[in-house]
């Protein structure tokens, strides 16, 4: 056993550890000025607000109930996830839902964002505060059903060996292939990022075909530049962490050396540090692209220094 590839993963755990407990330090902050902000005036006579303020609130419940217990279990290896069966339930349906409604909601402010740049009245309508309550109370109900329920059902902690090693996992297999080949590369993968250039592409083709120059001019072209970088930004963390969980379910029948298991565990444990950032930094790159967010924040924060 090289002790080069011991180093790297010992280097591994200490980022995730520290960097880790940083990020939901600065990422509940962050979740809690988002919500503040757009749901004051102006912000929350957008539709767009309601989508930002729900996964505000997913995202400052996520980062301690579900990535705290992942920088214990593998930075500290102190195994939260294997406490008990119902607390494994918990942890992966609750991250199941959480992370799949976030996805879910940046689709549906990608859709806002078009129509709100056609030249359709019927597709305009579609933007209002009353459509973004309901696709988010559907989309929220349809992910639970379909993702949070089969979780709850299918996973548990089980032995891995005779020394009593427990993981939260599932002994469906097929279920196990179905988020290897499909839930993680594609939907935390590859997906948000196609939309994300899809979305932006036809938006601003939109924009440069309307003629109407008071509709121009009230177009939120801040509030689109927001979303895009938020949305690249969220596809880019998520990459390597579909990649990783793709390779190892791909190679779970061979056998690999104690270095090579070190390699796989230390690109795992930056994948998993890597992609928790797309949860801490909404707040951040709301501030760097708008500048009405920005000075939001600020009279904000020194109004109650």
């Amino acid at each position: 056993m090289s002790s080069s590839t011991v180093t790297l993963v010992v280097v591994a755990r200490y980022l995730l550890i520290y960097g880790g407990i940083t990020m939901i330090i600065f990422g509940m902050f962050g979740s809690a000025m988002v919500i503040l902000i757009f749901t004051q005036r102006p912000f929350n006579n957008n539709p767009c607000s309601i989508y930002i303020v729900t996964n505000g609130i997913l995202e400052f419940f996520f980062l301690p109930l579900y990535y705290l217990p992942n920088i214990m279990t593998f930075g500290f290896q102190i195994n939260w996830l294997g406490i008990n069966s119902s607390f494994c339930k918990f942890q992966m349906s609750y991250a199941g839902f959480t992370i799949t409604s976030v996805f879910i909601i940046n689709c549906f402010i990608s859709f806002d964002r078009y129509v709100t740049s056609t030249t359709s009245l019927h597709l305009r309508l579609l933007s209002s505060k009353r459509m973004a309550f309901l696709l988010v109370t559907m989309g929220l109900i349809f992910v639970w059903c379909t993702i949070g329920i089969p979780v709850v059902i299918l996973f548990e902690n089980i032995p891995t060996d005779s020394n009593g090693t427990i993981i939260c996992s599932s002994h469906s297999r097929l279920f196990l292939i179905i988020a290897a080949l499909f839930y993680f590369p594609i939907l935390e993968g590859i997906l948000p990022i196609c939309l994300a250039i899809f979305f932006w592409y036809f938006t601003r083709r939109n924009v440069h075909n309307l003629h109407n120059e008071d509709f121009i001019r009230r177009f939120d072209r801040q509030m689109t530049r927001m979303y895009f970088f938020q949305m690249i930004a969220s596809a880019i963390a998520s990459f390597p962490f579909a990649t990783i969980n793709l390779y190892r379910s791909l190679t779970s029948q061979s056998i690999r050396s104690v270095d090579q298991e070190n390699i796989v565990q230390f690109f795992r444990l930056l994948a998993i540090w890597i992609f928790y950032i797309q949860y801490c930094i909404d707040f951040y790159i709301y501030c760097a692209t708008s500048n009405v967010v920005f000075n939001r924040a600020k009279k904000f924060f020194f109004s109650y220094k």
